[in-house]
């Protein structure tokens, strides 16, 4: 096994840099920094970084939609998102339950899962759930009693997501109805020991293994499709938040990272804030591993 090489790419201080996907087309990077309600691109091509005007839009979560928008979804709802700045709400509530989501991931038939969370400054208020978001705008629930929502990602058969929950310190695992996209047999994938830390945001690569990021842990862990850790990746900063696969070759891993401390009971035993750099940068780490694209939603316009 090659060691790779960690690249600080852009250091801007994000207060909780969040959920990066690769737009093969352009070649760009979109991440955002979920607590400052940004969101930005980095062009591969030529390195230029860009901050789009979001219209004071929330984004924990973000996807490609077909037709050319960006998805976004955080404490306000879900949102077709233009580049010209204009953006179309799609859903706000389900029932009276406002829906304050966080990550996010599209199906192959552009369908969303979303999962909610509904967090004071450190303990949940009320659980969250994982819904199925249809096209037409349609919403299931699939699960629920999720403390706090997080990373999603599909096997590359199609036949298996998993979806982490980071204080309860798991990663789940379901079966997936390719034709109506129901979730169903959860089982646990992954117990994260209370020594690491909190799987956080989560993909798959090429090879059906399972990259999870770790809040508090300092390091990104990749899982084989039984669950047993492959390889452990340390990153310089102990809060990190999500990765993706991107790059002409889908080989390149951008890593986001948080600055903002989130002291809570949930850190490992004699994790101390004030002792480690907390995060804030991006990184790219380029590997012999391939990663694949992500797949696009249909909602219309």
């Amino acid at each position: 096994m090659n060691v790779p090489t960690l690249e600080t790419l852009i250091s801007q201080n994000d207060r909780c840099g969040e959920c990066p996907i690769w737009d093969s087309s352009s070649q760009r990077l979109f991440w955002n920094d979920m607590n400052a309600s940004l969101v930005f691109s980095y062009d591969g091509k030529n390195g230029k970084v860009e901050t789009l005007n979001t219209g004071g839009l929330n984004a924990a979560g973000m996807a490609f939609n077909q037709s050319g928008e960006l998805v976004f979804a955080g404490s306000s709802g879900l949102h077709l998102w233009r580049a010209s700045g204009e953006h179309r709400t799609l859903l706000t509530q389900h029932g009276d339950e406002i829906l304050n989501f966080n990550d996010i991931l599209a199906d192959p038939q552009g369908r969303l899962y979303a999962g909610t969370w509904y967090w004071g400054a450190q303990e949940y208020e009320k659980l969250g759930k994982l819904y199925l978001i249809e096209a037409d705008g349609s919403i299931s629930i699939q699960d629920e009693g999720i403390e706090l929502s997080n990373g999603l990602g599909l096997s590359p058969d199609e036949k298996t997501l998993y979806y982490s929950d980071s204080t309860a310190r798991k990663i789940f695992a379901y079966d997936v109805n390719s034709a109506t996209g129901a979730l169903s047999r959860r089982r646990v994938f992954v117990d994260v020991p209370l020594t690491e830390g909190m799987p956080d945001g989560l993909t798959v690569d090429a090879q059906g293994f399972i990259w999870s990021a770790q809040w508090y842990g300092s390091q990104i862990v990749r899982y084989d499709p039984d669950g047993k850790v492959e390889r452990r990746i340390q990153i310089p900063a102990a809060q990190v938040t999500c990765m993706a696969f991107g790059g002409a070759d889908w080989n390149e891993l951008y890593i986001t990272t948080a600055s903002e401390d989130w002291p809570t009971r949930f850190a490992p035993p004699n994790y101390d804030s004030s002792k480690v750099n907390p995060g804030g940068d991006l990184y790219r780490l380029k590997l012999d591993i391939q990663g694949k694209p992500e797949y696009k939603t249909k909602f219309i316009w």
